[in-house]
């Protein structure tokens, strides 16, 4: 299985430094143009499906880059970003957002999902793709907080300290690839 993961384009909400989470925010021109460069990045490739989170950044994000690929896009809401509950709408800058994404502190902000269980959401989809997909080439449009399992998972990682690092930009594109293992 190949995997293609990209984070959907910006939004002004992205501009702006607001926690978006759940929030469903529409990409702006820049996201839009993103999109379009990363069609074009990902012209070449294979990719037998593309399966998007719900929200309408990620859907327009993903059908943007079908423009080259024309295959059947299928949303799943194990791949919705995470919920911040009471933060979306507020900057970054009012919250310590390092914390939000430590399973150390995930009791801390009882109003969001806890960390441990959006992890295991986002591992529950990739164990299933391992699964039903195995010989395939998928695209997968999501968001920054959904590329931090996929980092983790597919490099062996523990999910502890400051994951932000290995989050992806926007329609930034991340290879995996999973080799079945045939007896």
């Amino acid at each position: 299985m190949k995997l293609y993961v990209t984070r959907h384009g910006q939004t002004d909400w992205n501009l702006a430094g607001i926690i978006q989470g759940r929030s469903d925010i529409p990409l702006n021109d820049t996201g839009r143009k993103q999109a379009q460069m990363t069609r074009d990045i990902l012209a070449k490739e294979r990719i037998d499906y593309i399966i998007t989170s719900p929200l309408m950044r990620a859907k327009e994000t993903a059908t943007i880059i079908n423009e080259a690929h024309q295959t059947t896009i299928f949303e799943d809401a194990r791949i919705m970003e995470r919920g911040f509950g009471c933060f979306e709408g507020h900057g970054l800058d009012q919250v310590d957002f390092k914390r939000f994404w430590s399973i150390a502190d995930e009791a801390m902000f009882p109003d969001c999902e806890k960390t441990s269980l959006f992890y295991a959401r986002i591992y529950d989809f990739i164990d299933e793709l391992k699964q039903k997909a195995a010989d395939l080439s998928l695209l997968i449009v999501a968001h920054g907080g959904v590329s931090l399992p996929f980092y983790t998972y597919f490099n062996e990682m523990p999910q502890a300290g400051d994951m932000r690092k290995y989050m992806l930009n926007n329609c930034e594109v991340a290879r995996y690839e999973w080799i079945v293992q045939k007896c």
